[in-house]
């Protein structure tokens, strides 16, 4: 007993017992969207929050980073975080609204609920990235718990008054975004509660770190996004929604990825005493090991298709085995490139790896030849955007770390000639 409540106390389990909790609370969501929505409003509903997790990711590195690693105590620290959150909360809401309107996905009364939803999530991932801060892991889960119960309860009480759509949840998001947030709000600290003064912002001190961070985080949830919007606009929404469904149904897997992402970078920093050749040993036994079992699971997943698909969906709709192959075999590829990328981090070589994960924009290219040549076959468009890790495993592994492990070779043939 004292030893399971020993693991229990541990930062790392409450982290990873948060990030479960928040995954969970996003994928209820979205399965009640593909179940209530049909194939065509979840499409729409799908492009809607992939855009906010974009927004989300930017303020994430921007701001939840710099607020980590920096002094946020320092007054003008202080002011640019909050700074920087209203800025992107804000310029995100406005396109947002922006986006809708014009993508026809709704009309203004929809954009607006759209946009606020979308400020509404910024601020509570800062919040969150604070309680992180603050080692106050566990209150994670009772924040996400918040948005969760406070979304459905929303959903059901619309449910109530008539058929639900795609704008009742755009309210039933904000609802719970908006109630999270206020508790996060409460779990803090008093004096970690954003607070001023508020002048002389230290702008350019935090967007120097902040910066590499939000493009290396705004990645991959871009290149979701441009998967859903090249497939929506070459085969149209009603084509996409069965795709992300596919994405839906295999999310745990990519959040099992995600998970031990979050123990790969600790692992390395404290691997950085001994030769750099055993770290990428290291680096490789833990890619292969991760590819292997992913695959496992996705090949698993496959097999019990018929019987959970119809549980996504609620059956109106089929979860194409295509895109359930293309989506595992995409958690494959990023599997591979995560223990190479969290080594290189360790050894401050993140600029080098994000450079080389825009290697990862070719696979919106193959995605695109595909839904053009072949737009029937657009279920194959996840297995085209997996070319784009697996290219930038191979970049980072070759063009960062054997140059760190041949290094001190060279300098020891220096030193003898």
């Amino acid at each position: 007993m004292k030893s399971v409540l020993g693991v229990l106390r541990r930062p790392v389990t409450a982290a990873v017992a948060g990030q479960v909790t928040q995954a969970a609370a996003g994928l209820v969501l979205q399965v009640a969207a593909a179940r209530s929505l049909g194939a065509s409003g979840f499409g729409a509903f799908a492009v809607a929050y992939g855009a906010i997790v974009l927004a989300t990711a930017v303020c994430s590195g921007l701001v939840g980073d710099s607020l980590t690693v920096l002094d946020r105590r320092e007054p003008g620290v202080r002011a640019a975080l909050h700074g920087w959150t209203v800025v992107v909360s804000a310029g995100a809401g406005v396109l947002g609204v922006l986006a809708t309107v014009l993508t026809d996905l709704g009309g203004t009364g929809t954009g607006l609920l759209l946009g606020l939803a979308t400020a509404a999530f910024i601020v509570e991932d800062t919040l969150r990235r604070l309680l992180m801060a603050t080692g106050r892991f566990w209150s994670l889960s009772a924040v996400d718990g918040t948005s969760l119960v406070l979304a459905l309860s929303t959903l059901a009480g619309l449910a109530s008054l008539g058929e639900l759509t795609f704008p009742s949840f755009v309210v039933a998001l904000l609802v719970g975004q908006v109630g999270a947030s206020v508790t996060a709000y409460v779990l803090l600290p008093a004096s970690e509660r954003p607070h001023g003064p508020w002048r002389r912002p230290a702008w350019a001190e935090v967007f120097a770190f902040g910066s590499w961070r939000a493009a290396t985080q705004t990645i991959r949830p871009a290149l979701m996004t441009a998967l859903r919007l090249l497939v929506v606009a070459t085969a149209g929404v009603a084509a996409y929604g069965p795709i992300e469904a596919a994405r839906v149904y295999t999310a745990p897997t990519l959040v099992l990825v995600g998970g031990l992402g979050s123990f790969l970078l600790p692992h390395f920093v404290a691997l950085r005493g001994r030769p750099v050749a055993h770290s990428l040993r290291v680096a490789d036994r833990a890619a292969l090991g991760l590819a292997v079992a992913v695959a496992l699971i996705g090949a698993a997943a496959l097999l019990v298709l018929p019987f959970l698909g119809p549980v996504i969906t609620g059956g109106d709709y089929g979860v194409p085995a295509a895109a359930v192959a293309g989506w595992s075999a995409y958690a494959v590829a990023s599997a591979l490139l995560l223990p190479y990328g969290a080594m290189a981090s360790a050894h401050r070589e993140q600029a080098r790896v994000l450079g080389l994960r825009t290697l990862e924009l070719l696979s919106l290219a193959a995605v695109l030849v595909l839904v053009l040549t072949h737009p029937s076959h657009a279920a194959w468009a996840p297995l085209a955007l997996a070319i784009g890790p697996l290219l930038a495993a191979a970049a980072v592994r070759r063009r960062v770390l054997r140059p760190l492990v041949d290094r001190p070779r060279q300098a020891e043939v220096v030193a003898v000639g």
